[in-house]
């Protein structure tokens, strides 16, 4: 564009759409630092304990003072932890239910925050938008197995069995007495275990094209010690013909399939 068709900008309005993308830049810093919260403990340390000082936190978590007390800066400024003056912070009831506790609310979300993407998955989806293909969930790295592990756990363990499955037609009476279950895209298997927990009677099967995914889940159900539950490494297009299935789910991935029908 030649300068006598430079269009005339208003200061304001590029000050405000700058200042409108450089928070999305600081977005991404807070995620990194609730992905830390997480990883090192320090929400849990902060549920129920009132307003603290970064001393006494690091006192709770053996971690050190000088790098909690700009982690618990940081948490506040984004608001989501609450400034109680003197340098003390306060996670709320609500901020836990949604940070901190894992096993009983279903609004948890700290655990879908992993660490920063790496180079070479960057690569791949620039390679991606020249060629059209994206990246398998393999292909992100373990992490992405266990981001949506995490993510998806509080639901399926508080919602799936005490709800979800009551609301089903005759679902309840068929899976206590004994059925053969095939969940499509089991990723890590928590719905899987959930279920199979519940129901020793019933057969559980899980197929899922990510090695990492399937992986991960034959090592928590060796550790779990159940029998009652077969993992598959292979895609949903390589069921088995002849599958005798009295019930067939798949959760959070249809949207994900490259041949969803």
């Amino acid at each position: 564009m030649s300068e006598t068709n430079q269009p005339v900008l208003d200061p304001d309005e590029v000050g405000a759409f700058a200042f409108h993308v450089w928070n999305y830049k600081q977005g991404e810093v807070v995620s990194l630092m609730i992905h830390l919260g997480d990883r090192l403990g320090i929400y849990g340390a902060l549920d129920g304990a009132g307003p603290v000082s970064a001393g006494e936190l690091a006192a709770i978590t053996n971690l050190k003072e000088r790098w909690l007390l700009e982690w618990l800066r940081g948490q506040a400024a984004a608001k989501l932890l609450e400034y109680r003056g003197d340098d003390r912070f306060e996670l709320t009831p609500t901020g836990a239910a949604v940070l901190a506790d894992e096993t009983d609310s279903l609004a948890f979300a700290a655990g879908a925050f992993g660490t920063p993407t790496p180079p070479d998955v960057v690569d791949g989806l620039v390679d991606a938008f020249r060629t059209g293909l994206g990246l398998s969930y393999d292909q992100l790295g373990k992490a992405a197995a266990h981001r949506t592990e995490r993510m998806l756990g509080p639901w399926a363990r508080l919602a799936l069995v005490p709800r979800i499955l009551p609301a089903l037609d005759g679902v309840v009476d068929k899976l206590e007495a004994g059925a053969n279950v095939l969940d499509v895209g089991c990723g890590a298997g928590v719905a899987l275990f959930t279920m199979a927990g519940v129901y020793p009677q019933s057969r559980f099967c899980g197929y899922d094209p990510s090695e990492n995914a399937i992986g991960r889940a034959r090592e928590k159900a060796a550790e779990m010690g159940l029998e009652n539950v077969e993992l598959v490494c292979a895609r949903g297009e390589e069921l088995p013909a002849e599958a005798d299935f009295d019930l067939v789910i798949t959760f959070d991935c249809l949207h994900d399939m490259t041949r969803p029908d």
